[in-house]
């Protein structure tokens, strides 16, 4: 992962990948998906509001993201004092419903974060390149409880007009890098619009796909 990347890009004031409400796919799928478990992750957060509304509606957020300039802007913007504790090479930001780990997703397991029924990829396997998308996919499912699901959101564009980050994941990488997996395309909308940043691009199309993906 290009990390340096990725630091530069939380240093700037505005990201086309930063939303600042909660995600549409998350919000329109909650009652159906999500509502009914008590606890969600949420890799690679950033400062998503995603943490947020799902607070908000009684579910215990649990993120991790490895810039702290990003967790730190979430808790400072949110308005929530957390509790600041060292773990390992890991920083916990505790607060009531909302739970951020700031390190590497790669050095925590189930024994730090416990396991998920539900997991929200809004943003995290779509910034990885392709060599570290099999270890991500694998390490991913390693926190879901039995039976639990996937809520993954993917991009859909042609890669002759774009490399990426974000990268292009087709539903046949999916089924490779989650071999055990039943997986569903359950929605999809167009993003062209929704930050100058892509309309600069002059992209033929940029398609968020939401997946849903159980791992049987």
């Amino acid at each position: 992962m290009d990390y340096d990347f990725w630091d530069n890009c939380w240093a700037r004031p505005t990201q086309p990948f930063h939303l600042t409400a909660p995600h549409h796919f998350l919000v329109n799928y909650f009652s159906r998906h999500v509502a009914q478990h008590s606890r969600a992750l949420l890799p690679l957060c950033g400062k998503t509001q995603d943490l947020n509304f799902l607070a908000q509606q009684g579910v215990s957020a649990i993120g991790v993201e490895f810039n702290p300039v990003a967790v730190e802007s979430f808790f400072s913007d949110s308005g929530i004092q957390p509790q600041v504790i060292k773990s390992g090479t890991s920083t916990r930001y505790r607060s009531e419903r909302i739970d951020v780990w700031c390190g590497d997703f790669f050095e925590l397991s189930k024994e730090d974060l416990g396991e998920f029924a539900i997991i929200f990829d809004r943003a995290a396997l779509v910034a990885l390149p392709d060599d570290l998308r099999p270890s991500y996919a694998q390490h991913l499912a390693s926190f879901l409880s039995p039976g639990g699901n996937i809520l993954l959101v993917t991009m859909d564009y042609d890669i002759e007009e774009m490399s990426g980050p974000p990268f292009f994941v087709s539903k046949q990488e999916l089924q490779q890098l989650f071999p055990q997996a039943s997986i569903q395309e359950l929605d999809r909308i167009s993003i062209l619009d929704s930050h100058p940043r892509w309309r600069e691009l002059e992209l033929s199309r940029l398609d968020e796909v939401l997946y849903e993906i159980h791992i049987n």
